[in-house]
């Protein structure tokens, strides 16, 4: 609501205790002529930064929100806000007239003024209406301005009426900047707690607006409020270990996690350089939350240059917006390794009463190069007994040529075994995963081949008016039932990204 003549603010700031309320919803009271008034008393952000030593000044902006459908009625002539404020922890919180007072310019001592405009000038919403008008050295801004703090580490009000014949009246809007309560904080060294809310302050009486018709009314408010003040702690939880057999960019496969005391915010994790382990280079981290906030969490990331080196433990650091330096650090391994040869590709596809055949490659950087490979067993899944119509053949070495012609009773999924050897002689066994179908799912062109051809097809067919792949159940690689754009995500998939084999069965009716 916006004001059109006089205007009292009364703020209170006081111990918490009771006749304390907090409306949830708005207009809570008939007399609230407007659409909706509402009082915000919050911590102001850049105060977040406490550094040592103490004492520390943070700021409690009080604004108001007034929306005003009807000036010569619904606006604010009138505020009361008694508020009570208590403290919890170690420290000691104050509120002084030497940092609360009510001077306006040009007084030389405005630093201390509940007037002033807040740090971030740019921002309306940090101007202080009072200020603004004082600036136009005009006469316009009120002419009574009480403060009293009474004991001062209770209570806080504030009287504000437009007496002057040339006061301005309060200009409604979106919150609108009313004073700004500064607490001296001494003592303590963790996260300590405020808490402000409403309550009774004689004779005045508890929270109230009124109109400019006087008709007195409850706005909105979202107190208490409680914010932490002072020197935070934190901890961190490193990733569980990560285990690389082979060189590359890797991404921790868990995250870390960091928390820290609400009285201040994550600033940064970092890693320690100084060494990183042996075979290891590029450390950092990436955050998926935060920081800038009280948790945060993310992963490491690291270059593995020689995986057959031993690797080690990486530390990560937490530091806050508070503490200069980390506060809380925790042990990030990296394992790393030769792992046992083994065998590509992991799986493909293969056409009922069609030969196949296969080379057998080694599947992953060794520290010593993989010398041969020899074919095991094969089975059928679900039925491990059941042998194939014509039994493989495969000539060992490196690589393996693995051959074999499946017929229409074949259809479904094999295994074949294959141990890899290397050159310092060790040995790991592998599978490959065959499907054997009557057509492969995928296979849009009809050429026993899964390649960009039946991808581009597929598209065509899709988005560009091109045929239909014939029969059309061809075109369901992930046999879901329908060709559609979760096939073209499929085959791309497949093709570049090392996904899973077209399905066998889409054309079945399995």
């Amino acid at each position: 609501m916006r004001r059109t003549s006089s205007v009292l603010v009364g703020l209170v700031v006081g111990v918490l205790f009771f006749l304390s309320q907090g409306w949830a919803q708005c207009p809570e009271d008939p007399n609230d002529n407007g659409i909706c008034d509402t009082l915000y008393v919050e911590k102001f952000a850049e105060d977040e930064t406490l550094y040592p030593p103490a004492p520390w000044f943070v700021r409690f902006p009080i604004r108001v929100t007034s929306d005003v459908p009807d000036p010569e009625v619904d606006s604010i002539s009138g505020i009361v806000i008694p508020l009570c404020y208590s403290w919890s922890g170690a420290g000691y919180c104050s509120l002084t007239y030497y940092h609360n007072n009510t001077n306006l310019y040009p007084f030389p001592d405005l630093e201390g003024s509940v007037f002033r405009h807040l740090p971030s000038m740019d921002d309306p919403q940090e101007r202080n209406f009072m200020m603004d008008f004082a600036e136009r050295m005009d006469g316009t801004e009120w002419d009574t301005r009480i403060v009293d703090l009474f004991d001062q580490v209770s209570t806080f009000r504030l009287s504000l009426v437009p007496t002057g014949t040339q006061d301005q009246r309060f200009p409604g809007g979106s919150r609108v900047l009313v004073a700004a309560m500064t607490f001296k904080v001494e003592g303590g060294w963790s996260c300590d707690y405020l808490t402000i809310d409403s309550c009774f302050w004689p004779p005045t009486g508890r929270l109230a607006f009124s109109r400019s018709d006087a008709a007195n009314y409850i706005p909105r408010h979202f107190l208490p409020t409680t914010r932490g003040i002072g020197i935070p702690g934190g901890m961190i939880d490193c990733p569980f270990p990560d285990t690389r057999n082979s060189n590359g960019n890797f991404q921790s496969d868990d995250k870390f996690r960091a928390l820290v005391d609400d009285c201040g915010v994550v600033s940064w994790v970092y890693a320690n350089w100084d060494p990183l382990p042996p075979g290891i280079s590029d450390a950092d981290v990436v955050f998926t939350t935060g920081p800038d906030t009280r948790y945060a969490e993310g992963h490491v990331v690291y270059t593995v240059d020689d995986h057959c080196l031993g690797g080690g433990w990486i530390r990560l650091y937490l530091t806050n917006n508070v503490v200069n330096g980390p506060v809380d650090d925790c042990v990030f391994e990296i394992i790393l390794s030769e792992a046992p040869p083994g065998v590509v590709p992991e799986s493909l596809l293969a056409l009922a009463e069609h030969t196949l055949m296969l080379r057998v490659y080694g599947d992953r950087e060794g520290c010593d190069s993989v010398t041969s490979i020899e074919f095991d067993e094969m089975w059928f899944e679900p039925d491990s007994l059941q042998p194939p119509a014509s039994a493989p053949s495969c000539e060992p070495g490196y690589p393996a040529v693995f051959t074999w012609s499946p017929a229409v009773s074949d259809t479904g999924i094999w295994i074949c075994s294959f141990t890899a050897t290397d050159a310092g002689s060790d040995m790991g066994t592998d599978q490959i995963v065959i499907l054997v179908g009557t057509a492969f799912c995928g296979d849009c062109i009809d050429d026993a081949l899964i390649d960009l051809g039946d991808l581009i097809y597929l598209v065509h067919w899709l988005y560009k008016g091109g045929p239909a792949p014939d029969p059309l159940c061809r075109a369901d690689a992930n046999c879901d039932g329908a060709g559609d754009i979760g096939d073209v995500v499929y085959l791309i998939n497949y093709l570049f990204r090392f996904g899973p084999a077209p399905c066998v069965d889409c054309c079945t009716g399995g």
